[in-house]
């Protein structure tokens, strides 16, 4: 819970810096994420107080569902299309599939949410959010590409940053405690969302057709 308290708390000041940047509605999705997540980590700090009963058991799920519902079907569709809306034209074809895969798994995990039930079991140090989902390993791999992918593939080195060291998160929490995956790793893409920050100040040095229009630097 510290952590989730911690996380949220840092990143608010962050984010206010991030969305100061903001000069075209093409950056909004995009300089948002520093925002969502704090926010998102805040949420999570309700869910591990109704584990500890200062809360009602009602708050608790109306918490673990906003959660899950940001974690599971917003994310996969919301980042890859914040990267889209970045790039300039001529590299957004490479980055379109991402969009249509993170529509579909976003799709299926928003069903598979609502259908139910949601079960929230505390763990040392994370909660694991059960979801019943079918092929549940096959929907978790199309997640981290769909997430993951566009940022790797983006033509400005400080948001391929920020889908490196997410990937990284997400291989460790697999490998060390895959149960509570949706908890730990939206800690760690919580603190690497600063990125997003170091990107949208690094803008300002580009001109202003690239930044605002979208369109292609002039090459050299």
């Amino acid at each position: 819970m510290s952590a989730d308290l911690t996380a949220g708390v840092a990143l608010l000041p962050v984010a206010v810096v991030c969305l100061r940047e903001v000069r075209t509605a093409r950056e909004l999705p995009f300089a948002s994420l520093p925002l969502l997540f704090a926010l998102h980590q805040l949420t999570e700090a309700l869910v591990w107080h109704g584990a500890s009963d200062y809360v009602s058991a009602g708050v608790q799920h109306a918490a673990a569902l906003i959660y899950v519902l940001f974690a599971f079907p917003v994310l996969p569709v919301l980042v890859p299309l914040a990267v889209l809306l970045l790039e300039p034209h001529g590299r957004r074809q490479r980055v379109a599939p991402f969009v249509v895969l993170g529509a579909v798994v976003a799709a299926y995990l928003l069903w598979a949410v609502l259908d139910g039930p949601l079960v929230v079991r505390e763990k040392p140090h994370a909660l694991v959010y059960d979801v019943d989902l079918t092929y549940g390993p096959m929907w978790a791999v199309l997640y981290i590409v769909a997430v993951i992918g566009p940022s790797v593939l983006s033509g400005y080195p400080s948001i391929v940053a920020f889908g490196l060291l997410n990937l990284v998160g997400l291989t460790v929490v697999a490998i060390v405690y895959v149960e509570a995956f949706a908890s730990l790793w939206c800690v760690y893409a919580a603190l690497t969302s600063a990125l997003v920050t170091v990107h949208m100040v690094l803008r300002r040095r580009l001109s202003d057709l690239h930044r605002l229009e979208g369109q292609a630097l002039a090459p050299a």
